[in-house]
């Protein structure tokens, strides 16, 4: 079966269980689970979320990942970059997904001449406003998921009561346990063990897009 034919893409999958993905943390990066109690470290579960997003595209043909490299300072330097290389048929996620926004994202950029690497498409989606970037990977996730109605806002006559701006319905929760983890697992198991560089650098550059636009 492929990705984009399952209940939850990778990314809203990796949220969902976050528990499964993500070390426990109370630091001031947590974020509270969705379908169980406790806290994750939400900044590694963003950068994770992406990454399985954009393997996710791989693996329905629909990119390509490109580990190149420049040279800076006369030639005496060079700086390796990922770049994402849209091709094939747009997959048929279902809905608004983390999956669909960086394929988009990816699509504009690489129509006009420019950065198509993992850390400018990543730094293009997330927003100048918030004191951690990171928190617009699952803001949109969550968002894609409740506009599908596998989640439901919390009102702000409610807010106060819950420890998510979303609540997880019981019978979405039993939907998520019934998806098995293992092909999420395994595509990014596969590309850690098969393509150490590659997977190196995507981590590299999502957490250098996340720095930077907190810099900015």
């Amino acid at each position: 079966m492929k990705y984009s034919e399952s209940s939850f893409t990778p990314s809203e999958y990796i949220l969902l269980n976050g528990d499964k993905f993500s070390p426990e943390s109370n630091s001031e990066n947590k974020i509270h689970l969705l379908c169980s109690d406790g806290t994750v470290d939400g900044e590694y579960l963003a950068a994770l979320m992406v990454t399985a997003a954009i393997l996710a595209n791989e693996e329905e043909g629909a990119l390509t990942l490109e580990l190149t490299q420049t040279k800076k300072m006369l030639g005496l330097k060079e700086s390796a970059h990922l770049i994402l290389r849209p091709v094939g048929t747009t997959p048929n996620w279902n809905g608004f997904t983390l999956e669909s926004g960086i394929l988009f994202i990816a699509s504009q950029a690489y129509a006009v001449p420019g950065n198509y690497s993992v850390q400018n498409t990543i730094y293009n989606i997330l927003a100048t406003e918030k004191p951690q970037p990171w928190t617009k990977i699952i803001d949109l996730v969550e968002w894609g998921l409740a506009s599908s109605n596998w989640l439901m806002p919390v009102g702000k006559e409610a807010a106060g009561v819950f420890s998510t701006p979303f609540i997880c319905p019981a019978n979405v929760r039993e939907l998520v346990l019934a998806q098995p983890a293992a092909p999420v697992i395994n595509l990014l198991n596969v590309c850690k063990r098969t393509r150490p560089e590659i997977w190196r650098q995507l981590i590299l550059e999502i957490n250098q897009a996340f720095q930077a636009r907190k810099n900015n």
